[in-house]
């Protein structure tokens, strides 16, 4: 007789999650093909165990394995699977194998039509025909639900969301399709908060792109602490998405105003793309603010080798020339960015640079 899966880990039906997993990983140990020299057999054997551990492991698996496995032992209870071996034997049973070992002839079994009506009907027989009907009924509908959602994926592959949300109204990467085909004509950033709430709690998988999205929309309704939230999420998905890296440098430099807080955040962007210019910048007036002038004035130069026409660095490495006593230099830089329309400089022009221009 063909194993189970309870019986190919060697667990019982009544087994927890931990006893599962003890036992997954004391077979996987021993028949993995890497410590059998990657012999075949040890491989197909490895590839059956996996196979119940990722049924058993996971709790909606399990529930439709156990159902399955009991229905085939209500539908061949001459034959039980020995998973059910503990299952108490029906009155039927009882009184069918009391009149064999009476009269084992076969043609005398034949004979035998069971207890009269009025003990056939109990309630355990009523609670058995109810629970295969009960099975029977689950069955369908979840496998309905399952021939939903693959014709729902069919219509969003052919970028029909609508179609495909009328079909299953709890697919997620379809509302997350329809948020961005809505965004670019709406203001509305509440209907886009409902699609992007809905694509994230329905979706399979999580998705740093759908909580960057729903970063950037509460931070337009001003709700600075769920869009700061939504962009650690992002960063934690996807440990490489600068981007969610760099708008939680500038929410903490502009918006909480933790400068020190920014500037590793700033760092952890240069460190994924290192030409950001945003980044640089943001990193040098960082240090600004911190007061670090010597090693602004470092992060300011390498800002200059990308750009030269950006009248703030001009301005803020002034700024710190003068703040470390280098009034000639910071009167130069001071002037250029004066030139170049910042009028933020011309206090400090006049202050400390008129004599000397």
């Amino acid at each position: 007789m063909k194993e189970n899966f309870y019986q190919i880990l060697g667990v019982g039906i009544k087994a927890n999650a931990d006893e599962i997993k003890s036992a997954y990983k004391k077979l996987a140990r021993e028949n993995h093909p890497d410590v059998n020299q990657g012999s075949k057999v040890h491989e197909e054997k490895f590839k059956i165990i996996l196979e119940a551990y990722q049924t058993l492991s996971d709790p909606r698996k399990k529930d439709l394995y156990d159902v399955k496995l009991f229905y085939k032992h209500i539908l061949k209870p001459g034959n039980p699977d020995p998973i059910y071996k503990d299952v108490p034997k029906t009155r039927r049973q009882k009184e069918e194998e009391d009149y064999k070992k009476r009269r084992p002839d076969r043609e005398a079994y034949r004979e035998y039509t069971g207890p009269p009506i009025s003990k056939k009907l109990n309630m355990h027989s009523i609670a058995i025909t109810l629970l295969v009907f009960a099975t029977a009924a689950m069955g369908f509908l979840w496998f309905g639900e399952i021939m939903n959602h693959i014709t729902a994926k069919e219509h969003l592959e052919q970028g029909d969301y609508a179609t495909a949300l009328e079909f299953d109204n709890e697919y997620g990467e379809a509302y997350f399709a329809r948020f961005k085909a809505r965004k670019p004509y709406t203001r509305n950033q509440k209907i886009l908060l409902m699609d992007l709430n809905s694509a994230i709690r329905y979706s399979d998988e999580q998705y740093a792109e759908m909580y960057l999205e729903r970063a950037k929309v509460y931070f337009k309704l001003d709700s600075i602490g769920r869009s700061i939230s939504d962009f650690l999420t992002a960063k934690t998905i996807n440990k490489n998405c600068d981007t969610a890296f760099f708008a939680l440098a500038e929410l903490n430099a502009y918006y909480l105003n933790q400068p020190k807080v920014a500037l590793s955040y700033y760092d952890s962007t240069l460190q994924i793309s290192p030409n950001s210019y945003d980044a640089l910048f943001g990193k040098a007036y960082m240090l600004y603010r911190l007061k670090r002038f010597q090693s602004a004035i470092q992060q300011f130069d390498v800002c200059f080798s990308n750009s030269r026409t950006d009248k703030r660095l001009f301005f803020y490495r002034g700024s710190a020339r003068l703040a470390l006593g280098d009034s000639s230099n910071a009167c130069a830089d001071l002037d250029q960015s004066l030139t170049m329309g910042m009028e933020e400089a011309k206090p400090l022009v006049d202050m400390y640079c008129l004599k000397k221009f």
